[in-house]
């Protein structure tokens, strides 16, 4: 069996850590320890210039009697995988300098005690029972994932696009270069600045258009206002950012010292076309509030984030910026797009879970020549996704459908062509969006009467992009969309 050597890269370390400073060629100086908030007897890493379907680098459990400092590189043999869901493996490996590893050199070859923590671990993110791989079934994951890599960067490189101006150039290295086109603005650093974790929502959430103008990280805390029937509501960690297109509350569902993997982030948003008011108040002397209001055709929405109090002068700085988009100013700094393209053909509709080809095909046959009969007279859509017929037992297909001004439902039009639900966007005021392997959904906040309905379209997790994609479609309509 050939040995498969790899370039890793330390994300989490699972024990406690040293951080050194260079002070001469000879010598190093101990800055900190830093200590995990879970121990495992592993660190976790990523395996660079790899792709895997999900948009990410394949992920890699590092053993041996040592932890390695964030971001360490690290040589190591790969002994096999471990997969929990039926897609896409971590990859288990030691370092090749780790003499006591030495003669490990398949997965098989793993102590007892090694395997019922690697299990123990897993088990608790997934009910799945966990599947041991080879190096032979690990090899295929290895070869598509570098393919993948290699065939997206030749795209960006022949597309001739610039990377945006808020992202790293490589997300993992926390560096970039510049050119004299694009520079950081100083509020842009504050994206180095955010928990890693965080860092990684941010940057699969933004569109390559925006600019960040403002971030302010929460720590998770008790709310100063808001109780339960166990106490004071706990707020999660997150932050608030304001860029260029909208505002966004963004907290992490689960933080990463209970679960040990990102289980997924919670974004509400504002579009800064429909920004109305904006009220910062102190909640005695622990907590500072910002509120904002958002218009609809018939009403208000509000947008509330609860921040320690320390946070107080940042919170009101960025207040400072919000009011330059306010909509009743003349000179507001709102962009207000006079159009937003359109893509010439929709993607195709895909089932995650769908093995079929012929199936997928006759499945969108079936809705894309069914779609005109539900549009009005030149209605352009933007984006739709598909709800497969197995999602929460209906039975039957649906699509989510965006347009330029409403938010469509459509079921199967062989099972019925009649319980469409349609919002219209001018009825829209803020947004809601929940990407997780729990509970995903699109919340929609529309007002009705002077009251808010809350609308939730929930979607299983795999069809994350499609659903995503439909929820960029609905914000960048309702930015453009007049309310009279």
């Amino acid at each position: 069996m050939d040995e498969q050597i790899i370039e890793l890269q330390i994300m989490q370390p699972g024990r406690p850590t040293g951080i050194y400073r260079a002070l001469t060629h000879d010598t190093l100086s101990l800055e900190k320890v830093v200590y995990p908030e879970v121990t495992f007897s592993f660190d976790l890493g990523f395996l660079p210039k790899t792709l895997t379907s999900q948009g990410e680098s394949l992920q890699v459990i590092l053993l041996g009697s040592f932890s390695n400092p964030p971001l360490t590189q690290v040589t190591a043999r790969v002994l096999g995988g471990i997969q929990t869901d039926g897609t896409i493996p971590f990859l288990v490996a030691a370092p090749t300098v780790d003499e006591r590893m030495s003669s490990i050199i398949s997965i098989d070859d793993l102590t007892e005690p090694i395997r019922s923590e690697l299990d123990a671990c897993l088990k608790q993110f997934s009910t799945n029972d966990i599947k041991w791989l080879d190096i032979e079934k690990i090899k295929p994951f290895l070869k598509e994932s570098y393919l993948k890599y290699r065939q997206a960067k030749a795209e960006n490189l022949h597309a001739g696009g610039s990377h945006p101006a808020w992202k790293p150039i490589n997300l993992h290295t926390l560096k970039s270069d510049y050119s004299d086109a694009e520079h950081y603005t100083p509020a842009e650093y504050t994206f180095f600045q955010l928990p890693y974790h965080i860092q990684h929502y941010v940057h699969q959430y933004l569109d390559d258009d925006e600019r960040i103008l403002y971030a302010i990280r929460r720590p998770a805390m008790r709310s100063k206002r808001q109780r339960t029937w166990f106490g004071s509501e706990k707020l999660r960690e997150g932050v608030l950012i304001l860029t260029t297109q909208r505002l966004i509350h963004l907290v992490e569902l689960v933080p990463p010292g209970d679960s040990g993997v990102r289980y997924g982030f919670n974004a509400q948003l504002g579009m800064l076309e429909r920004l109305s008011e904006i009220n910062v108040e102190t909640i005695g002397e622990e907590a500072v509030l910002l509120k904002t209001k958002w218009e609809s055709r018939n009403g208000y929405d509000f947008l509330e984030w609860e921040s320690p109090l320390y946070t107080r002068s940042d919170i009101k700085e960025l207040a400072g910026f919000l009011e330059k988009f306010l909509s009743q100013d003349a000179n507001s700094k709102a962009i207000r797009r006079s159009t937003f393209n359109v893509n010439s053909e929709l993607p195709p509709l895909s089932d995650p879970s769908s093995n079929d080809p012929k199936l997928v095909n006759i499945i969108n046959q079936r809705f894309t020549d069914a779609l005109p009969q539900f549009l009005y007279e030149d209605e352009k859509v933007y984006a739709w996704a598909l709800w497969p017929a197995w999602f929460e037992n209906k039975g039957f297909c649906q699509i989510l459908v965006i347009t330029g001004n409403r938010i469509l439902v459509i079921p199967d039009p062989n099972v019925d062509s009649q319980n469409i639900l349609s919002i219209d966007q001018k009825d829209v005021a803020t947004l809601e969006y929940a990407g997780s392997i729990l509970n995903s959904y699109i919340g929609i906040n529309a007002i009705e009467a002077d009251k808010v309905t809350k609308i939730q379209l929930k979607f299983p997790y795999p069809a994350e992009i499609a659903f995503h994609n439909c929820l960029e479609a609905i914000r960048r309509c309702m930015a453009v969309l007049p309310l009279k």
